[in-house]
This record gives C-alpha cells, sequence and structure tokens, in this order.
C-alpha cells in the first residue's frame, strides 16, 4: 500500500471514530474530500481487518479502534492507553492498589495492568495467577455481560468443577445487583486478609470490556467504601468515556443484560 493509501485510511478510521452515528458511503467521500472508487476500497479493507461492519441499511458503522480486541485476538493496547492515568490518579486518591481486569480464556479473569500505593502496608497480587469470575470483585463485575442463563450455565460448570459451592440464585443476585449498582464490593476475596471494589469499563456499545479494580487490606477497605466508591466510579467512566461509551444519568436504573 502506497504512503497516501495508509494516510488515507487513518483519515477514515479518525473522521469516522469521531462519528457518534453511523455514516453512509457519501458522508464519508463528502467529508474527507476522497475519490469515490479508493473511499470503497479503503471501507473494503477495513471491513475485512474488522475495524468496520456495514449495516443492513448500507451504512458503516466504525466498530473497533486499532489495539482494541476482537473476538479471535486481545488486543488491550487502546484499553491501557485510556486507562493510564485514571488508574494512577485512582490509586493516589484512594491509596490503595490498583488493577484493571479482563477476561481471558476459559472465562478467567485476567490482569493486564497493576498499579501500587506508595504506603508502607499495602496489597499486592500476582497478577500471572488467574482467577475465577465469581471469586473476585473484578470478575462479578465482568460477568455482567451474561444474561440470567448464561450466569446460571457458569455456576453450573464450576460447581462441576469444584470450585463453586453457593447457588445458582446467589450468583444470579450477585451479578445483578453489580450491574444495576454499577458496583462490586468484596470484602473478603480470596486472597485472606484482602478486600476488593471494582466498576465496569464499557465499549462505545455499553459492553463491559474490563474491570477497573481498587484492592486492599480488608479492614482498611472496608472502613473506607464510601471514600473510595465516587473515586472508583469517576475512574471507571472516564476510561468507558474514552472509549465512546456515552454515561447515561446516574439515577437512571440499569438495564443490563442479567
Amino acid at each position: 500500500m502506497s504512503g497516501r493509501g495508509a494516510e488515507r485510511i487513518l483519515q477514515v478510521i479518525e473522521w469516522m471514530a469521531g462519528e457518534p452515528h453511523s455514516v453512509s458511503f457519501a458522508e464519508v467521500v463528502g467529508a474527507l474530500s476522497l475519490p469515490k472508487s479508493s473511499t470503497l476500497d479503503l471501507l473494503r479493507l477495513l471491513m475485512e481487518a474488522g475495524y468496520v461492519e456495514r449495516l443492513e441499511n448500507g451504512r458503516y458503522r466504525l466498530v473497533r479502534l486499532p489495539g482494541e480486541p476482537t473476538a479471535d485476538r486481545q488486543a488491550w493496547g487502546t484499553l491501557l492507553r485510556y486507562a493510564n492515568d485514571p488508574l494512577l490518579e485512582a490509586v493516589a486518591k484512594t491509596g490503595e492498589s490498583g488493577f484493571i481486569a479482563v477476561l481471558g480464556e476459559g472465562m478467567s479473569v485476567v490482569y493486564i495492568a497493576k498499579v501500587l500505593p506508595e504506603r508502607e502496608i499495602r496489597y499486592d497480587r500476582d497478577v500471572t495467577v488467574p482467577r475465577r469470575p465469581h471469586q473476585v470483585s473484578s470478575g462479578i463485575v465482568l460477568l455482567g455481560n451474561l444474561d440470567e442463563k448464561g450466569v446460571r450455565a457458569y455456576a453450573a460448570a464450576e460447581r462441576a468443577a469444584g470450585r463453586y459451592s453457593d447457588t445458582d440464585d446467589a450468583l444470579v443476585w450477585e451479578v445483578r445487583n453489580a450491574v444495576d449498582t454499577g458496583m462490586q464490593v468484596t470484602r473478603v476475596g480470596v486472597v485472606e486478609g484482602a478486600g476488593g471494589m471494582a466498576a465496569p469499563i464499557r465499549n462505545r456499545d455499553g459492553v463491559i470490556l474490563a474491570a477497573l479494580n481498587i484492592a486492599g487490606p480488608a479492614d482498611r477497605l472496608s472502613q473506607a467504601v464510601s471514600v473510595i466508591e465516587p473515586i472508583l466510579r469517576n475512574a471507571a467512566d472516564r476510561v468507558s468515556q474514552s472509549l465512546g461509551w456515552v454515561l447515561p444519568p446516574r439515577d437512571a436504573v440499569a438495564n443490563g443484560p442479567v
């Protein structure tokens, strides 16, 4: 591809990223003053690469930016860039450890970023060890993408594997509550003496892409829940907005999938 072609691809992606709605072929051509023939080729190339989709009405929609994950490729570059500053600030303000978590292979919770506070007594986590979603606050938040049937199927599979002993209803309620409130608080996690709080990070379609997690010694974190909550919400919301999510009014009733 020529340098001019690469430049035009970037122009199309940048312009579509700033458009809140789907766009027509004519709108792309008109906005960027591009030749019709090459614009069609560019859109086809972006569709093949999974950046753009063509809707039934013939309009085009940007579905991801470079560095964002696809169904068959987990790339978290864009998420980590947007999450870096909010995560650092949340850790500085709360004085507790901060993490970014996503779902990996086999429905495991994978931590892709970690920031520790500057204090003598702090909670650290081995991020190379995956956790099961029901065991940690981030995982409960990430399960919010499943409908009730999906959560029950997950619970059944974990129970069969000997990793979950509670009822399906208990997990459904916990996930539903996390979706409705936009927050999950685990006062004592799988690591004895540690607790955690997590809030969802959503992409432009409202899908929960990741969870922003603040964790610390259980007693200290439990006493600071009311202080940490608005800081955590604000940080997660900032990342979601950077990814294109239009935040609903905070007092609106959540209509999550569970």
